[in-house]
């Protein structure tokens, strides 16, 4: 058996937003110097960060229900993998955060084993928009919920979960596009999972191949996942206006502040260009067979957070069956046009809902400090 010393977390991160929520987490704990120690799984952000990894981004590239299906030994074995990992070592709490169908399955199973640590969950299940009877079944399984969208809690306080609203991670973008009066870049981002970008880069290529006929003006800019750099360096070789692939946290700001446009697979990187006050448009691809069972328990209309919090298309989005060839041709050329035309309604009607999603303090803060109360709690009064 392994001996374990005092604040030993597990940690586990199966998405890039996860592990930048992770690393940040993990640094702001170590900032604290309360001498936590993390194992678990995570990607490149968390890597150095951790004692031991036990498995990183690469592992997990399915995106719909059925891709999951046909993947479902390899999840399961890893669950249990993770599980054992998990019971010898005591972990005094264990972070999961987001992929909400891999986290519950391993909460519930270390929970089975009698593991008597406390289970925290980052980024709640999207119960508003399907499957609401998952709140259910989350409070029965885990200690706390840290949500990163304001109208969550209700959800899942009904069901005495406890659970805090800690600000969504756009806290950290900054606003540099206005550095640069003249733009020369336009921003492709087609996912951080390899299921994503499979479905999605014909599009992508759609474009490029299109901008290649119309303009010589301006760069194709990739800003791309360590994970993903060489899948996509294949992927886009054939491409008539070669795109620039970037990694580095630094050179993706700096052009970023210089990027006028860009097309974005939908999730947590929409938001992020909405903050830095680029006009974008929205595709996402599921597979056809995932897209008909959700049609029939999807409560929401829209893919994108702030066209769902608007309950309007502010951020015009393309999705699934309506996303072919001439749909994507149409959207961008829309897009294009008003860009050309100086037509910035998308930005100022996206304001007031990005200022929703921003608190005083970083999701990182508050987030550590949800975590330190499970370790030091305050003491009860008399």
């Amino acid at each position: 058996m392994i001996k374990i010393t005092k604040n030993n977390l597990f940690i586990c991160a199966t998405e890039q937003s996860g592990d930048n929520i992770g690393a940040k987490i993990i640094h702001q704990l170590n900032y604290n110097k309360n001498n936590y120690i993390f194992d678990g799984v995570g990607g490149n952000k968390m890597m150095n960060l951790l004692n031991k990894q036990y498995y990183s981004l690469k592992n997990f590239k399915s995106i719909g229900i059925f891709e999951i299906i046909r993947s479902i030994k390899k999840y399961l074995f890893m669950i249990e993998s993770l599980s054992q990992v998990i019971i010898l070592n005591n972990y005094e709490v264990v972070i999961t955060i987001d992929s909400p169908d891999f986290n519950y399955r391993l909460a519930k199973k270390i929970k089975k084993k009698g593991y008597k640590g406390k289970i925290i969950q980052i980024v709640a299940p999207t119960v508003w928009a399907w499957r609401k009877k998952r709140a259910q079944k989350f409070a029965k399984i885990f200690d706390k919920l840290l949500v990163i969208l304001p109208f969550e809690i209700k959800y899942f306080e009904k069901y005495n979960l406890s659970t805090t609203y800690i600000g969504h991670p756009i806290y950290y973008i900054k606003n540099y596009n206005n550095y640069y009066s003249q733009k020369k870049y336009i921003a492709f981002l087609p996912g951080s999972r390899e299921g994503e970008v499979l479905s999605l880069i014909k599009y992508f290529k759609i474009l490029a191949d299109y901008l290649d006929t119309i303009t010589s003006s301006f760069i194709i800019f990739v800003p791309t996942p360590p994970h993903l750099k060489k899948k996509l360096i294949y992927l886009t070789k054939n491409w008539k206006k070669k795109p620039i692939l970037e990694t580095k946290y630094d050179n993706i700001e700096e052009k970023f502040s210089q990027t006028c446009l860009a097309v974005v697979c939908s999730g947590t990187a929409s938001l992020e260009i909405t903050k830095r006050k680029i006009n974008q448009l929205v595709i996402y691809k599921m597979n056809f067979f995932t897209e008909l069972l959700l049609m029939m328990f999807v409560n929401v209309k829209y893919a994108n957070i702030i066209n769902i919090m608007a309950k309007n298309m502010i951020i015009p989005e393309i999705t699934n069956s309506k996303l072919n060839e001439t749909s994507i041709l149409n959207g961008f050329k829309e897009l294009y046009n008003n860009y050309l035309n100086k037509n910035d309604n998308q930005i100022m009607c996206s304001t007031n809902f990005i200022n929703q999603l921003i608190l005083s303090k970083s999701p990182a803060e508050i987030a550590s400090r949800e975590i330190e109360k499970l370790f030091f709690p305050k003491p009860l009064k008399n």
